[in-house]
């Protein structure tokens, strides 16, 4: 199972402790307990987003043969088999509302609150590395040509140009609330 989450998660999770390194770099941990809060809340980040898969199948769709095969997995404790499953049925959910551009609006208010209060590490950290990962969800599907499911809520997809600017947008506001961390 820990091969299978490795071999699906390699980038995020490298990204997101990439991530934990330059929160304790820029700000003011020190203590063990503080720098086990930062890996702790990157760590947790980095599955967030794909967790909407197992909401989606309980509270939305709970029909479906997505969802049904979601259950089968769960009910017999195959986690591997959950992973695996979703990452290489995640095409079939449509209007996904952590994946979009929505959640990342929101998430942008939130990065910047909690990157300006004195919050605990941990919070930080956490609410970082899922918008670190939001950035990248969108990165890969910009890259894979693709972004219309991202842009699913508002009328239209916007052209190319457009969202490499908002990735950038995006990639200077996490810059930034890390800067203040």
């Amino acid at each position: 199972m820990i091969k299978k989450i490795l071999s699906y998660y390699k980038v995020p999770l490298m990204l997101s402790l990439t991530l934990g390194i330059i929160i304790l770099a820029m700000s003011m941990a020190r203590s063990p307990f503080e720098i086990a809060e930062v890996f702790l809340g990157v760590i947790m980040g980095t599955f967030i987003l794909d967790s909407e898969y197992i909401l989606y199948s309980y509270i939305f769709e709970p029909n479906t043969d997505f969802a049904k095969s979601i259950f089968a997995y769960i009910k017999s404790k195959d986690f591997g088999g959950v992973i695996g499953f979703i990452n290489e049925h995640k095409d079939e959910v449509k209007e996904k509302s952590l994946n979009s551009i929505l959640f990342q609006v929101v998430l942008i208010f939130v990065v910047v609150f909690v990157s300006y209060t004195r919050t605990s590490y941990f919070i930080k950290a956490f609410v970082l590395s899922i918008f670190a990962n939001s950035i990248y969800k969108l990165i890969e599907c910009f890259l894979d040509g693709d972004t219309k499911d991202w842009f699913w809520a508002i009328k239209g997809t916007p052209k190319r140009e457009s969202v490499l600017l908002l990735i950038i947008a995006l990639v200077a506001v996490l810059g930034l609330a890390l800067y203040f961390v």
